[in-house]
């Protein structure tokens, strides 16, 4: 910065303007022989800036594109066949096929006279209750070759919609399966019992 100075020299004031640098005053004396006389100048402006803060926008998040997930499917788990009796014969397996059992004592004693008649011993029969939502894969579980398969109404309907007709012998996954109706139904028709009975002789070979 400039400092405007006057000096005097040889008894005549003479006027000079000196372009220094900034000196500090203090200096002077040792760089000057003659007498200084300092000329305030011109005060410097300053700008005072007041704070300016930044202009907050509501800029929106950046948007990110979606991708959809793939919906997991998880299998139905398969409801295990329930075992009433386990028997000791893999002759031949009783199933009562349907989401509840009912199993009162005049179904018990029908059975046992149809087994009876069959020449064959109760006690050892296999007896199972499979779930209708399962449709026919119990016959994955039975072990005896062949089986008389006792229907609720559940189960008549996947039966009719499997095209599966009532006492007439099907193979199913290597098992040979004979469709009955209930034994409460047949305790009260003896049109069903003949039916059942015709085709056990043909399942049974007797």
């Amino acid at each position: 910065m400039a400092i405007p100075l006057f000096y005097q020299h040889s008894s005549a004031t003479i006027l000079h303007l000196l372009s220094l640098t900034m000196i500090d005053e203090d200096f002077y004396p040792y760089i000057f022989t003659e007498t200084l006389y300092v000329m305030p100048g011109k005060q410097q402006l300053k700008a005072v800036v007041n704070d300016i803060k930044p202009v907050e926008t509501n800029t929106p998040p950046p948007v990110q594109a979606s991708v959809p997930s793939t919906p997991v499917i998880k299998t139905p788990e398969k409801t295990p066949l329930k075992i009433i009796q386990a028997g000791n014969s893999s002759v031949l397996s009783v199933v009562f096929w349907g989401d509840t059992l009912q199993f009162s004592t005049a179904d018990q004693e029908l059975l046992n006279k149809i087994l009876v008649a069959c020449k064959l011993n109760a006690t050892d029969i296999g007896l199972f209750q499979a779930n209708s939502s399962n449709g026919l894969l119990f016959t994955d579980e039975i072990a005896a070759s062949k089986a008389i398969v006792f229907c609720t109404k559940e189960a008549l309907q996947s039966a009719k919609q499997a095209k599966i007709n009532l006492y007439t012998n099907h193979t199913l996954s290597g098992k040979t399966l004979l469709l009955s109706d209930p034994l409460p139904e047949l305790a009260k028709d003896n049109i069903l019992k003949g039916n059942l009975w015709k085709s056990l002789q043909a399942l049974l070979g007797i």
